[in-house]
């Protein structure tokens, strides 16, 4: 009962841990955007929460797919990889860089409704519609979610909390962004 107790605890620690996980998943998330597209041979910018190109257009049509695609897949391998780390080794402080990427792309996947974004342009791109794609990432993504925090015993109120310190913590870093118009590239 001790090792569950510790186990479902919030404190500072925990705390600055899903911080390091919001911004190190959005960083590399936005760098595997960059990186896709400089590798294509177009030139990119890149902030905390963006990527764009320098000249406005893609050296080829099926770039800007490639590009867009980038981000929301290394997100999903990110949690792939910390999904089995978890397994071998249960450590509680992984736990926020798995639960993060679906934060993020649960997020993204709302913010479809305001303006396409990844995974909401690609769906618009292979005519399968603004949300389908968004649909299936969290699912896929609470599906690992689900499967870790059972095995582990992370309680409800452990994950609700850990949610929000991950959707507060990535509003936080797209308001910084946006106000301090931070270039990374």
């Amino acid at each position: 009962m001790i090792k569950d107790i510790t186990r479902n605890k919030i404190d500072l620690k925990y705390i600055l841990i899903v911080l390091i996980a919001v911004f190190l998943s959005t960083l590399f998330h936005e760098l595997a955007h960059w990186c896709t597209g400089e590798l294509l041979g177009n030139k990119m910018t890149a902030s905390l929460n963006s990527v764009n190109l320098i000249s406005g257009e893609y050296k080829h049509a099926w770039n800007r797919n490639v590009v867009t695609a980038a981000g929301p897949l290394f997100t999903i391998l990110q949690a792939i990889v910390l999904y089995l780390l978890l397994n071998k080794y249960p450590k509680r402080e992984l736990y926020p860089f798995l639960l993060f990427p679906l934060a993020m792309r649960f997020w993204a996947g709302l913010a479809n409704l305001l303006g396409p974004n990844d995974e909401g342009r690609l769906g618009l791109s292979f005519g399968i519609g603004l949300l389908t794609i968004s649909f299936i990432v969290c699912c896929f993504l609470f599906f690992l979610v689900y499967k870790s925090s059972k095995k582990h015993h992370f309680s409800l109120k452990f994950n609700l909390i850990s949610f929000l310190l991950c959707s507060v913590f990535l509003i936080a870093l797209s308001f910084i962004n946006e106000y301090f118009k931070i270039k990374l590239i």
